[in-house]
Order: structure tokens, then sequence, then C-alpha cells
């Protein structure tokens, strides 16, 4: 009778759409990024804006670290910055310290989802990883 009443259990869509999954499957983790041994070859960037005016800047571009120290640089700037000039910060303020990086996280701002900056992230072979917006 036991055997009878598991093959019916099983063979019975309305008990196995009721059913309550006891091995549910879990995606497998994958970490953010590689493991790297040098500092900035992966960072994540964006922008904190609508900051009030100080020394003729009202925005700041945050560069973090993923790899390796997770320190993080602030650069500021003005809000009307195109991705010209976040290239700009990047080749003054962070590669001449830390060489061009392997791969760079960012949101869909225009000045990191521009043709300029795919052309560039292609060129200098820079992994771009497009997250969405206000959810990294």
């Amino acid at each position: 009778m036991k055997t009878f009443v598991t093959n019916y259990v099983k063979g019975c869509t309305t008990c196995q759409m009721n059913k309550v999954n006891t091995y549910p499957t879990k995606p497998p983790l994958f970490p953010i990024t590689p493991t790297s041994t040098l500092p900035f070859q992966t960072i994540a960037v964006d922008f904190i804006t609508k900051l009030p005016p100080s020394k003729g800047y009202n925005t700041i571009l945050t560069a973090i670290d993923h790899d390796v120290s997770k320190a993080s640089i602030f650069l500021p700037y003005n809000e009307t910055i195109d991705s010209v000039g976040v290239a700009a910060l990047y080749a003054t303020h962070i590669f001449p310290h830390y060489r061009i990086l392997l791969k760079i996280i960012s949101d869909q701002d225009p000045c990191f989802d521009s043709s300029f900056t795919t052309k560039l992230c292609k060129l200098l072979e820079i992994k771009q990883n497009i997250s969405t917006t206000y959810h990294p």
C-alpha cells in the first residue's frame, strides 16, 4: 500500500504543486571580482551628486579598489562633466599610481555607458561590468 500511495502522490499534479520543496536548488556563488595581487586592478566607480558647492566643485567621483586594499579615491569635479572628463580625471589622478586596470564596475550612468567609454575600454582591454542603476 505504501508503494501505491507514493506512486499516486508522484503522479498527482495537485499534490506536486502543493508539496513543499525540501531540497531547493541554490545558484552557485561567484566572487564579484577575480583575485588580483595588485591594488586598483578592479575598481567600482560611481558619482556622489547634488552636493553643496565647495571650492567650485559640486560632485565627487569615487573609485573603490575591489581586490587588495579596499581603498577609496575621491575626486571632486563639476556635475557637467562628460565621459572624456571622467577619463581625464582617471588618467591624471589614478593611472600614474596604479597603471591600467583590468575591470571597471559601474552603473548605467551616461559617462560610463557612452560610446567613448566603451571604445576606450575596448582599446585598453579593460573589461566593463555595467550593473543596474541603484542596485549594484
